[in-house]
């Protein structure tokens, strides 16, 4: 098989969308991508981070490396990989997978050469030939997180707001106050790292995806401190192919000194009424299932249940 490998460009955009479209119809994963999800994916990578994988001139397969600003003792980069369903199970995911490490080592040498490396790679249950791939690559799972989702109907709970705090939607001037807020209620999950300015506004305030007026904080009325927060996104590509709109939840946070109070709970349930009063139809997120806030049991009263499990795949890289 004589294929051509190469970085990612920009204007492999189009390619690029027909390649997730040929795997999303085999993997049924229910993610969809479009041009937007494309210039997010490459924008924050160089094109040494980056392989595309090319057989003639049709994209057959893709992969990326990148991580997230700041780094404690370990510095663990994302691969992100996928290959055509034509061109599986003939060596070519294992190809991409040691190019792949290659990407990592040089990303870890421009960002954080004195620490430990690891890499990791997310694998959705469906998806049983990247998880193939990867246990013979020498990874092993290391962590689960759950896919939750809640119908946005007329039976959907409504928890009332707690009494001594006051709901204030996004605006802009908040940006700064929130981004401070999520570094603290974040500091002691599972490979999580504070964000500096320039990556939460490119991922999370950023419109769009980001949806400002379903996305609120919790103010405490008596010192006036942000105690609680929830930030929202819809995805263009998904609403096309499903044709009705899903209100993504990136992100939930209680500081340390209000949890245990129910406003995680009482503000999502809020913003789940809202979306629905603005014709959404459902609504999902991500959590990880060993989160040692409750979270789970937050988004379950909230509406939500499990509908699918990701598995993370590490490999240590130091050698």
């Amino acid at each position: 098989m004589d294929l051509t490998w190469r970085s990612l460009e920009d204007s492999d955009a189009a390619a690029w969308v027909r390649l997730m479209a040929d795997v999303e119809a085999v993997d049924k994963i229910d993610e969809h991508s479009g041009p937007d999800d494309y210039a997010k994916l490459i924008g924050e990578t160089v094109p040494e981070d980056t392989i595309a994988v090319l057989d003639g001139d049709t994209l057959v397969g893709y992969g990326l490396a990148f991580g997230r600003p700041g780094a404690v003792e370990v510095n663990k980069i994302r691969l992100i990989a996928d290959v055509a369903p034509s061109h599986r199970r003939r060596g070519v995911g294992t190809e991409l997978v040691r190019r792949l490490h290659d990407c990592a080592r040089a990303r870890h040498e421009r960002t954080f050469p004195g620490l430990r490396l690891q890499s990791i790679v997310p694998v959705h249950e469906r998806n049983t030939d990247l998880a193939t791939v990867m246990t013979a690559a020498g990874y092993t799972p290391s962590r689960w997180f759950f896919d939750m989702r809640a119908k946005l109907t007329d039976d959907l709970p409504r928890i009332p707001l707690p009494e001594g705090f006051t709901l204030e939607r996004y605006r802009p001037e908040f940006s700064e106050p929130l981004r401070l807020l999520r570094n603290d209620t974040f500091a002691e999950h599972w490979g999580s790292t504070d964000v500096d300015i320039p990556f939460w506004e490119a991922h999370f305030v950023k419109t769009p995806p980001f949806e400002p007026t379903l996305s609120a904080h919790l103010r405490d009325d008596a010192t006036g401190e942000l105690a609680a927060f929830v930030l929202t996104q819809q995805f263009a590509a998904d609403t096309a192919a499903r044709g009705y709109k899903e209100l993504w939840v990136a992100d939930v946070g209680t500081r340390t000194a209000w949890r245990g109070r129910g406003l995680a709970t009482a503000l999502l349930s809020t913003l789940l009424n809202d979306a629905k009063a603005e014709g959404f139809a459902s609504s999902g997120l991500s959590v990880d299932a060993d989160n040692h806030t409750g979270a789970l049991g937050v988004y379950e009263r909230a509406g939500y249940t499990v509908a699918s499990k990701w598995t993370h795949y590490t490999l240590p890289l130091d050698d």
